[in-house]
C-alpha cells in the first residue's frame, strides 16, 4: 500500500465527480491522502456492515457493489468501472458499510479514510458542496432503480441494464456479462433473464452470440423501460 502521487493521481481524481472542480493545490492534498491497493478477481474489499471502511476509487478493473439476502442470495446494486466511487454515506454520517465491494477483475484501488476526508473538506470547502451533489445524484439513480424494481418486467429491466452497459458502444461481451450476474443486477433468477433475452431477439432488438450481445435498436428498447 503506498500513497498515490503525481501527475497520474491529479489527473484521475479530475475525472471523479468529486473532485472534478478542484483547483491544483487541493488535487495535489486528495492525492496524497489516498492510499493504493491492489486486489485479485475475486477477492473481497469490504463487506457490508463493517466500520466505514472509507471512500473508495477504482483506478483499474472492475468491482461490484452488492448485498446478501439471509438466504445467501445476491443482488449487485452497481459495477465500478475506472474514475468510479463508492462507499460515500458512511464517509459523510459515520456509519457502518451499507453494502459490500469486491473485485471482479484484478483491481486497483484508491482509498481516502473518512478522517482525511473530514480533514480535506474542512480545508477545502467547495469538496463538501461537491459531495452534495453526487448524493443527490446517487439518490436519482436510486429512485430509477427502485422504479425498475417496482413497474418493469424482467425484459423491461434488461432493457434498461443492456442500454445503461452498452452507453459507450452497442456491444457487450458475454464473457464479462453472464446470465447469472446478470440476474444478480436485474434481482432475479437466470431462468427468467434467459426468458427475456430471448424475447429481445425475436423482436429484433438485439442480436446474440456466444461471445457477444450486439444492441440492435436503441429506441426499441428505450420503449421497453
Amino acid at each position: 500500500m503506498s500513497a498515490s502521487t503525481g501527475p497520474q493521481a491529479t489527473e484521475l481524481l479530475q475525472t471523479i465527480p468529486y473532485f472534478r472542480g478542484l483547483n491544483e493545490t487541493a488535487l495535489a492534498a486528495v492525492a496524497r491522502s489516498t492510499v493504493e491497493r491492489a486486489y485479485s478477481a475475486g477477492e473481497i474489499i469490504f463487506l457490508e456492515g463493517e466500520s466505514n471502511s472509507g471512500l473508495h476509487l477504482v483506478v483499474e478493473g472492475l468491482c461490484k457493489v452488492y448485498r446478501v439476502s439471509e438466504e445467501g442470495k445476491e443482488h449487485i446494486l452497481a459495477t465500478l468501472k475506472p474514475g468510479d466511487s463508492c462507499n460515500e454515506v458512511p464517509v459523510v454520517d459515520g456509519g457502518p458499510n451499507p453494502a459490500s465491494l469486491a473485485a471482479l477483475d484484478d483491481s486497483v484501488v484508491w482509498v481516502i479514510t473518512s478522517q482525511a476526508l473530514h480533514h480535506l473538506r474542512r480545508q477545502f470547502p467547495e469538496l463538501s458542496e461537491a459531495i452534495i451533489k453526487n448524493l443527490a445524484m446517487r439518490c436519482r439513480q436510486l429512485v430509477q432503480r427502485v422504479y425498475n424494481l417496482s413497474f418493469l418486467s424482467v425484459t423491461g429491466r434488461l432493457a434498461a441494464f443492456l442500454l445503461q452497459q452498452s452507453r459507450d458502444g452497442s456491444t457487450l461481451n458475454r464473457r464479462r456479462w453472464t446470465q447469472d450476474e446478470i440476474a444478480a443486477h436485474l434481482g432475479t433468477v437466470r431462468e427468467m433473464v434467459g426468458r427475456a433475452f430471448r424475447e429481445l431477439q425475436q423482436a429484433g432488438l438485439i442480436e446474440m452470440n456466444r461471445h457477444r450481445i450486439e444492441i440492435v435498436d436503441r429506441e426499441g428498447l428505450k420503449a421497453l423501460t
